[in-house]
C-alpha cells in the first residue's frame, strides 16, 4: 500500500464515510442503470453489482433489502467500515449483500465473480486515489462485458470556489498537520467565505456541514479534480467509453439558455464542446456518468411499433405526491415534473406504481380499456413516460422491480 493510500485510510478511518443517517441511493438501482445500455447477451443468473469504496455501506444496505435478485459487494480500504457494515448486515439479515477489504491499486485484493460484474458503483472515491487510472483500469478488468460502471468525480470547473477556499487555508496552516488541528481554523475560514467565495453556488452552507462531512470536503488528505478533457481521456485509457450522464438535464443546453436563435447555433456543435460549454457557464462540482467497455452503445430510442409487446416498469427514482389542491405532482432526482394536463399519463404511473413486477404496453392497454381509453392513447401515454424517464426498460431477462 502506497504512502497516499495509506494516508487516505488513516483519513476515513477517523471520519467514517458517510455520516450516519446520510443514505442517498438514486444511483443504486443496478437494473434501471442497466436498461441505459444497449445489450447483446441475454443473462439468466442473478445481477452482480460491486460498490468500489462503500464506505460504511449504508447505500449498499438499503438497496440490498430492496433488490433481492441483485447480489452485492462493497469493497473499501477502510477496515472499521468494512467491520461495521458487515456486522450490520448480519444483524439485518442481508444474505444477498457482503463486504470486504480491498486495496483498487492492488487488483491481488480485488475480488472477482464469473462473468464479471453486471453493475459496478465508484462514487467520489477514483480521485482519492494516487493512480486513479490504475484503479479504474482494474475495475475495468472486473467489469462483464455488457456491464456498466457509474462513477463520480470532482470536477475541477464546479470545485473551483473550495479550492480557492482550501488554498486560503493552506496559506494560514500547514496540511501536515491532522485534520482534527485543522479543523477549528477550518470551521472559522470557511464562514467567513459563506458571505462571498461560497455565496450563491454549490459550496455555500460548507460552515455549518456535520464533522464528517465538513472534513471530507475541507480536511481531505489527497483529491484531483477532472475537466470535461481530462475525463474523457481517463476513461479513453482504461477502455471504457462515455453512455450518459446520471442526471441528462444537468447538461443540457435547453436548462440553462432560453434564447432559441442562440440555441439554435450551439445545438451545432458536437456532443463534447456542448458539455464543454455547460461546464463553463455552470457549477458543476461532481461529474457523474455512466460508462461502459469501448464499443458499447446507449439504449436504442423506443420505436411506436415496440411499446406493446417491450416490459416496463416505474423509474426507482421517481416519487410520486397526491395532493388534493394539485393533483399527482411527481419529482425525479429531485426535478419537478408536471403532468397534471395529462390525465392518461397520470392514469398510467398510477397502475405502474401498484404492479412491483413491471408490465407490457398490453397490460397497461388492458388495465386503462375500463377507463375509456383508446389503446393508442395508452401506448403513446407510455412512450411519453419513457422518453421522460418516469418509466423505464428493464431488460426481459431481470426480474423487474
Amino acid at each position: 500500500m502506497d504512502k497516499i493510500t495509506t494516508e487516505v485510510r488513516a483519513f476515513y478511518e477517523a471520519y467514517p464515510y458517510p455520516p450516519e443517517g446520510q443514505v442517498d441511493c438514486d444511483g443504486y438501482h443496478g437494473p434501471l442503470l442497466l436498461s441505459y445500455l444497449q445489450r447483446t447477451c441475454s443473462k439468466l443468473t442473478r445481477l452482480q453489482l460491486l460498490e468500489a469504496g462503500c464506505g460504511r455501506g449504508l447505500n449498499l444496505q438499503t438497496m440490498a433489502g430492496k433488490q433481492t435478485e441483485v447480489d452485492f459487494t462493497g469493497i473499501d480500504i477502510n477496515r472499521i467500515a468494512v467491520q461495521e457494515a458487515t456486522q450490520r448486515s448480519k444483524e439485518l439479515g442481508l444474505e444477498n449483500l457482503q463486504f470486504l477489504l480491498a486495496d483498487l491499486l492492488d487488483k491481488h485484493t480485488l475480488p472477482g465473480v464469473s462473468g464479471g460484474y453486471d453493475i459496478i458503483l465508484s462514487y467520489g472515491v477514483l480521485h482519492h486515489l494516487s493512480d486513479p487510472l490504475q484503479g479504474l483500469q482494474h475495475l475495468t478488468t472486473l467489469l462483464a462485458s455488457d456491464g456498466v460502471i457509474a462513477l463520480m468525480l470532482d470536477g475541477s470547473f464546479g470545485r473551483q470556489p473550495l479550492d480557492r477556499y482550501l488554498q486560503a487555508l493552506d496559506l494560514v496552516q500547514l496540511r501536515s498537520k491532522s485534520g482534527k488541528d485543522r479543523s477549528p481554523v477550518a470551521r472559522a475560514l470557511a464562514h467567513a467565505a459563506e458571505e462571498q467565495l461560497f455565496k450563491g453556488n454549490y459550496w455555500q452552507g460548507t460552515s455549518r456541514v456535520d464533522e464528517i462531512e465538513f472534513a471530507d470536503r475541507c480536511l481531505h488528505v489527497h483529491q484531483t479534480s477532472y475537466d470535461l478533457t481530462a475525463l474523457w481521456q481517463l476513461l479513453n485509457s482504461a477502455g471504457l467509453c462515455f453512455i450518459r450522464w446520471l442526471e441528462p438535464n444537468d447538461w443540457s443546453l435547453q436548462s440553462i439558455i432560453d434564447d432559441q436563435d442562440l440555441l439554435c447555433q450551439l445545438e451545432m456543435l458536437d456532443e463534447i464542446s456542448r458539455y464543454r460549454l455547460i461546464e463553463r457557464l455552470t457549477y458543476r462540482p461532481k461529474l457523474t456518468l455512466l460508462a461502459a467497455r469501448q464499443g458499447s452503445m446507449p439504449r436504442s430510442p423506443l420505436l411506436a411499433n415496440q411499446v406493446a409487446s417491450s416490459q416496463f416498469a416505474i423509474n426507482p427514482q421517481l416519487h410520486l405526491n397526491r395532493h388534493e389542491v394539485n393533483g399527482l405532482t411527481c419529482t425525479l432526482r429531485r426535478r419537478h415534473i408536471d403532468l397534471n394536463h395529462n390525465a392518461c399519463c397520470q392514469n398510467i404511473l398510477q397502475k405502474a406504481e401498484q404492479l412491483s413486477l413491471g408490465f407490457t404496453g398490453k397490460n397497461m392497454v388492458d388495465m386503462l380499456a375500463e377507463q375509456d381509453y383508446e389503446p393508442q392513447q395508452v401506448l403513446q401515454g407510455i412512450q411519453d413516460l419513457v422518453e421522460s424517464e418516469l418509466l423505464y426498460r428493464p431488460y426481459p431477462e431481470q426480474d423487474m422491480v
